[in-house]
């Protein structure tokens, strides 16, 4: 009887330091190896629907979701990527509530990018690349 509690003993110690040892040698960075340090990336998500309708019956739509990736190699340089998922088409307002699609609903990803790069206060540098412009966006290049 005292060999089997000696051994129960023992493997449950054999389980419990194996777990600490695992818990602590898996740090986030040996999950993922990478030459991305990724504390400095943020992912931001975004969505928008817009509709409007005219005098003459006819009606359109637009949502967008928008992931915002930013990744800032140092303080003078950093990376923002916009991957946008666009829906659109229209429609011909038939009275009331009632709509009629126009077969034309378009699903496209429009991707945006910009790299700035500022080595001083007053010098700022912008390469910026879109295709995807928000018609309730204005433009922030400086903010």
């Amino acid at each position: 009887m005292k060999k089997v509690i000696m051994i129960i003993i023992l493997i449950t110690s054999m389980v419990i330091l194996n777990a600490e040892i695992v818990n602590s040698a898996f740090t986030p960075e040996l999950l993922m190896p990478s030459m991305i340090n990724m504390n400095n990336l943020s992912i931001n998500h975004s969505m928008s629907f817009s509709s409007s309708i005219s005098s003459n019956s006819q009606s359109a739509y637009e949502s967008v979701y928008t992931n915002h990736l930013k990744y800032k190699f140092n303080s003078k340089l950093d990376l923002k990527v916009d991957l946008n998922f666009v829906n659109f088409g229209s429609a011909t307002h038939q009275g009331g509530i009632e709509f009629d699609g126009n077969n034309d609903n378009t699903s496209k990803v429009l991707p945006n990018f910009q790299l700035n790069y500022n080595p001083s206060e007053n010098v700022k540098f912008i390469i910026e690349f879109r295709q995807y412009n928000s018609p309730f966006e204005r433009n922030n290049l400086f903010n």
